[in-house]
C-alpha cells in the first residue's frame, strides 16, 4: 500500500475523525482568523508534528 501523499493533487484527501466539539472549535478558529477550517487542521498538525519532534530528539 502506497501511504506517500501527492501535494499535487486535490482530489487526495486525508480523512479525519474528530469530536463535535472540536468540529466546532475549529469552525469558529477559522471564521476569526478568516482562513479555512483545512488550514487550521493543517497548523494544528504542523504544530503537534513539531512538538513530537522536540520531545522525541
Amino acid at each position: 500500500m502506497n501511504t506517500k501523499l501527492d501535494t499535487r493533487k486535490k482530489n487526495e484527501k486525508m480523512q479525519l475523525r474528530t469530536t463535535e466539539f472540536l468540529k466546532d472549535q475549529i469552525c469558529k478558529l477559522a471564521d476569526k482568523d478568516g482562513i479555512s477550517q483545512n488550514s487550521v487542521i493543517n497548523q494544528a498538525l504542523a504544530w503537534y508534528v513539531n512538538e513530537r519532534t522536540r520531545s522525541v530528539a
